[in-house]
């Protein structure tokens, strides 16, 4: 495709073809731990992947102390975090760590698809069913300075905290492409995400 449309966020469309691993929608992100931008989005990847299945072995981390815009964010340890779902397979590569040393490898099949949509290696990467992708965060990592893991999850529990509806608007975007790249329709009713699959579908239409 040689023109992408924005569909949703920062999202544009990449394919009208969506992709499959084991017979389920596949999702995946690439990272680097010392990125604030990543750390920003790996909030709200968790909690859109939490609509439709189950984490096991999620821990915390924290961007880099250095050399970076925004410095010591908390956010999820991908590594070695299972995700679980009868719809989604999901996989993560954090490609550096906090002291930007080489951390996980692409496997040549994920280098492929790396090498197809995002020539460039940026971080944060995001993809979406092989349909939709969005390179970098789809909102400011500011929001999460000064704050802890914990603090951050405490915000994530207050209805008109601001760091939950920001990671919220992301996290129901991911949520509505995922619909919009197959999943069943009846997995997809929630109130704003529901909203952003029609908006997504009659931009696509």
């Amino acid at each position: 495709m040689s023109r992408r449309v924005k569909v949703l966020g920062k999202f544009v469309e990449v394919s009208k073809e969506p992709m499959k691993r084991n017979g389920k929608l596949f999702v995946f992100f690439m990272g680097a731990w010392h990125c604030p931008y990543c750390a920003a989005e790996r909030w709200a990847i968790v909690r859109a992947l939490q609509k439709f299945g189950q984490w096991t072995g999620l821990k915390q981390t924290m961007s880099a102390a250095r050399d970076e815009p925004f410095l010591n964010l908390p956010t999820y340890d991908l590594t070695e975090a299972t995700y679980a779902s009868s719809h989604i397979e999901f996989v993560a590569r954090e490609t550096k760590d906090r002291e930007f040393k080489p951390l996980q490898k692409l496997l040549k099949t994920e280098d492929k698809l790396v090498r197809k949509f995002n020539p460039e290696k940026y971080i944060p990467f995001l993809l979406i069913g092989g349909r939709f992708m969005q390179v970098g965060a789809g909102f400011t990592p500011k929001i999460f300075i000064g704050h802890t893991f914990r603090q951050t999850e405490t915000e994530l529990k207050k209805a008109e905290s601001e760091i939950r509806k920001t990671i919220d608007a992301e996290a129901n975007i991911i949520s509505a492409l995922m619909c919009v790249s197959g999943l069943p329709p009846e997995l997809c009713k929630e109130t704003g995400v529901a909203e952003l699959v029609a908006e997504a579908n009659a931009k696509l239409a």
